[in-house]
């Protein structure tokens, strides 16, 4: 996958699953509210398909603790 192909399934899912849904009084609110779907939903608890379905945060928790026990 490429990284533009990358970026275009996150803005896609961005619209469908935060956009689409409401609507902002002003720059700042969208911006905000960008920022907030990103930092609690996308990075943090939404599954994704490129590392097995697991959630972003369990991914790179794992990613650590192998390199970890690499490195002892």
């Amino acid at each position: 996958m490429s990284i533009n192909a990358v970026a275009e399934s996150f803005f896609s899912h961005m619209k469908t699953e935060m956009f689409y849904q409401q609507h902002f009084d002003n720059h700042l609110a969208a911006r905000t509210a960008v920022m907030e779907y990103i930092e609690s939903w996308y990075n943090r608890r939404r599954p994704h398909a490129n590392n097995g379905g697991l959630q972003p945060a369990a991914a790179l928790a794992a990613y650590q603790d192998r390199r970890q026990l690499a490195a002892a």
